[in-house]
């Protein structure tokens, strides 16, 4: 399942979001995702795809697209891809 999927799914279950809203270019904040469920974030992507998110990263993450691109970019470096 690609990133922008799973982001999706956990976004509109978790925060209340619309999946037409979840889009590359929404900011965190368009997407009314709190301070505290941002870290609620973290740890679940944490979870899911055996990342860590150190609280400087996370205070990057603006837009949807700066979330995908780290997971992406944590998994491509894992498969020696990146």
């Amino acid at each position: 399942m690609r990133v922008l999927d799973v982001l999706t799914t956990l976004f509109c279950r978790k925060y209340g979001c619309e999946p037409e809203d979840v889009e590359m270019a929404a900011t965190l904040d368009d997407l009314n995702i709190a301070p505290h469920e941002r870290e609620d974030m973290a740890m679940t992507l944490e979870e899911l795809y055996g990342v860590v998110i150190d609280d400087a990263t996370l205070d990057g993450f603006d837009t949807v697209e700066d979330v995908v691109a780290f997971i992406e970019d944590e998994l491509n470096e894992r498969e020696g891809t990146g």
